[in-house]
């Protein structure tokens, strides 16, 4: 005779994204206080300016050209380090994305 084996069922529980609460995005006088690496300040600064004078971001060629560098995977990785920090933001697969978070798109200039 086998013992009888009990089964336990894992419930999943599904969050949805949208109904989740956010973290208030930083000011804009918040983000030039927070600590970040020369290299990061010099590439948020570059995208700030640029958003400030054109209303859209740079491409990853353009930020590699203003810092005399020619791999795309540095700034790329950069730009990602500077999204986890919380100073920008991206929306995925979508090319000129990046913005700086304080930076709202229906009060643009």
């Amino acid at each position: 005779m086998m013992a009888k084996v009990e089964k336990k069922y894992i419930k999943k529980i599904f969050i949805n994204p949208v109904m989740t609460a956010k973290k208030a995005d930083y000011r804009e006088d918040e983000v030039m206080e927070m600590e970040m690496t020369p290299v990061q300040k010099e590439v948020f600064l570059y995208i700030d300016e640029y958003w400030k004078k054109f209303g859209f971001a740079p491409t990853y060629r353009e930020i590699a050209a203003f810092r005399k560098k020619s791999s795309l995977g540095n700034i790329h990785m950069t730009i990602k380090r500077l999204v986890r920090l919380g100073v920008l933001k991206q929306v995925k697969g979508m090319e000129r994305s990046v913005r700086p978070v304080y930076i709202n798109f229906r009060n643009l200039e």
